[in-house]
């Protein structure tokens, strides 16, 4: 699975997500980073990509990302 750069970011900073509030922050980061990546790939001209791991056909953006990235309600800071 790929590093997004926010997850970089968090890696990088070594921050401790102890704090309700660096929590609240890292995970509003990781949904917004999601959605433009789905976004880009959405609106790109050819949209025709399938998984290199499964061989299925992607059908959207978020699909795409959350076999590229990982879902982020799944992924630990």
């Amino acid at each position: 699975m790929k590093q997004t750069a926010v997850e970089w970011l968090i890696s990088e900073l070594k921050l401790d997500s102890n704090s309700y509030l660096i929590e609240h922050i890292i995970k509003q980061a990781k949904a917004m980073e999601k959605e433009q990546i789905a976004k880009a790939w959405n609106d790109g001209d050819y949209v025709y990509f399938y998984s290199k791991q499964t061989g299925k056909e992607f059908d959207n953006g978020e699909e795409y990302y959350n076999e590229i990235y990982g879902n982020i309600s799944k992924t630990k800071h």
